[in-house]
């Protein structure tokens, strides 16, 4: 089995999302969000931070894939947005598992097939590919499911297969 944590990145609400695979393409998932109280910036990032720690302890997975914030016109919102990755790729780096980043650009691509989808036809488009009738996520937790399927996606099957 292949586990995947997905994460979607903001200082108000951090998405993530875990994606179990089977060796027979069965998944698995589970998701939610970390909202970090209201307060100066470094204690917002320790929260994200902590709480990616904690993830990582109880679902032990193979791989992180972090959604990268894409440009915007505010730098400010560009820089806060990457901070919060940051505190995300800390907290797996520290605990040894590898991390991948993908531009939102190609997780919409990868999951919805249009590289321009909005939130919820990407939503709709991992229902769809997942098999599943409905998926009673908030957006920003099916968006890091969203990530993490798009690494699963994009990971050659020899890396995802144990070989015993």
């Amino acid at each position: 089995m292949t586990r995947i944590l997905g994460i979607d990145p903001g200082l108000n609400v951090t998405g993530w999302g875990l994606l179990e695979v089977a060796a027979d393409g069965t998944a698995g998932l589970r998701w939610g969000t970390i909202r970090p109280p209201d307060g100066p910036l470094p204690e917002r990032l320790n929260v994200i931070n902590s709480r990616v720690k904690e993830l990582l302890k109880r679902h032990h997975p193979d791989a992180i894939a972090i959604e990268r914030p894409f440009n915007h016109k505010n730098v400010k919102t560009a820089v806060l947005l990457g901070q919060a990755q940051a505190a995300a790729m800390i907290a797996a780096a520290a605990s040894g598992v590898s991390v991948h980043e993908y531009p939102p650009r190609q997780v919409k691509e990868a999951v919805a097939g249009l590289g321009s989808a909005d939130k919820s036809a990407v939503k709709q488009a991992l229902e769809t590919r997942l098999g599943l009738a409905e998926l009673d996520a908030p957006l920003d937790a099916a968006d890091a499911l969203a990530v993490a399927f798009c690494h699963h996606l994009m990971t050659p099957v020899s890396e995802t297969l144990e070989i015993t």
